[in-house]
């Protein structure tokens, strides 16, 4: 009789490979999606608990192709099109997200300035103060450096968030029996927005650019499909519960988010550190979501111009083959790449708080509309995803199955009709 013994679990591996999926997840409850819980929950109570819930399937299901296609191709998602498709489409693909994101910035910034406002900083200080935090962590340049502050920032967003709806003592009962019914006001004009903003706000295109890029950046491979694939689950379900639990809080609260002094005077019931809590939660949402966006943006333009400031030009200096005048060459080009990539980030940032430190309240208002169109914005993005980790040349014979791309395209189908609909209802 034979026995198969089990390998043991290679903790440590699994360990240094956590960290894009999970950061992707938790940068997905940036303020943006925050604000369109709290107000959810204002709106209808417990209501939108059902949505949040059967939104985890089509999370996961689009992220973990996201995850495939960096770990199976080694390219991130701009590079993957511009090898399959062109330059030109590459451009295309990156465009309309880097266009979208500079819109996120400008609601992270506005997000951590209302956090900031409650505990005294006014944004005229603290907007500057967070800019060049930011940038000063975006120009350590080496991803695993930025990635260690990414988890810790997140470990922190997950505890301010759950403690804000804690500290409002729900009823489970009423979170069960409300929340978790399927048959809720669908017919109702202002749910269905709300349905679709949060819809919007689950998926959103620098996700995509994100997962797919950090995997490559941290040199995953074939064997480390499993561990992605588990994180990225586990983060889906972190991330839409935490989602459930600003709509908790926005039941409690009211429709006070964009208003720091409103939104202050609502948590005095709460104790005296329910605005300290509720500070860090914006605060982290949208920093960690700054950072995420800024490098999912420029490495989504930066692959498709074929700039190659980081992960390639590193490996090819260790090319042996080179003389000396070749490396030299590279170095040089390296050094320029890395130069442009640090102005096109700066072409998206400085003005997005620039507009933030003057009209913060007012965008802010603005930021339900924002999601739904987010819905329409990931359709390209996609479509082009979906082409590519079904494709066994980008895929290097590792296609996604059938069955998967089956759910997919059905998924990102049912996701694109909600957005359409909103679109021509509105009209």
């Amino acid at each position: 009789m034979n026995f198969e013994i089990a390998k043991p679990v290679n903790i440590h591996r699994i360990m240094s490979r956590i960290g894009p999926a999970w950061i992707v997840m938790m940068a997905d409850v940036d303020v943006a999606s925050v604000i369109t819980g709290l107000q959810s929950g204002a709106a209808f109570g417990y209501r939108m608990i059902f949505i949040m819930i059967i939104l985890i399937p089509p999370l996961f299901i689009v992220q973990n192709a996201a995850g495939y296609l960096g770990i199976f191709s080694g390219m991130g998602m701009g590079e993957a099109v511009r090898t399959r498709y062109g330059r030109k489409l590459a451009m295309i693909a990156s465009v309309p997200m880097a266009s979208t994101d500079v819109l996120s910035y400008i609601a992270e910034y506005s997000g951590m300035a209302i956090g900031l406002s409650m505990i005294g900083i006014p944004p005229l200080i603290s907007i500057p103060v967070i800019f060049a935090i930011h940038n000063a962590i975006i120009m350590v340049g080496r991803y695993h450096r930025i990635e260690r502050v990414l988890l810790l920032i997140s470990l922190v967003l997950v505890v301010s968030i759950i403690s804000s709806a804690v500290m409002m003592k729900p009823s489970l009962l009423s979170i069960i029996r409300i929340g978790l019914n399927p048959i809720q006001p669908y017919t109702n004009r202002q749910y269905e927005t709300l349905l679709i903003a949060n819809i919007g706000a689950v998926i959103m295109p620098f996700m995509i650019f994100y997962q797919a890029g950090a995997s490559v950046q941290k040199h995953m491979g074939k064997e480390d499909i499993r561990i992605s694939r588990n994180e990225t689950a586990i983060g889906s379900a972190v991330s839409e519960f935490l989602m459930v639990m600003t709509v908790i809080a926005g039941a409690f609260i009211g429709g006070y988010a964009t208003d720091p002094a409103l939104l202050d005077r609502a948590l005095k019931p709460f104790g005296s550190l329910a605005p300290y809590i509720m500070a860090t939660g914006f605060f982290t949402a949208g920093f960690l979501a700054l950072i995420v966006i800024s490098l999912a943006s420029t490495w989504g333009i930066a692959e498709a111009l074929g700039w190659k400031f980081h992960r390639h030009g590193r490996y090819l200096l260790k090319n042996e083959d080179l003389d000396s005048d070749e490396r030299e060459s590279l170095k040089h080009n390296m050094m320029s790449d890395r130069k442009k990539f640090l102005m096109l980030y700066m072409t998206e940032s400085i003005p997005a708080a620039v507009i933030a430190i003057v009209a913060s309240s007012y965008l802010l208002s603005l930021v339900i509309d924002l999601m739904i169109v987010f819905v329409i914005v990931l359709a390209p993005v996609g479509l082009l995803l979906g082409l590519l980790v079904s494709d066994s040349r980008v895929m290097k014979g590792n296609p996604m199955k059938r069955w998967y791309m089956v759910v997919y395209w059905v998924t990102l189908a049912i996701i694109e009709s909600a957005g359409v609909y909103s679109l021509i209802t509105s009209i």
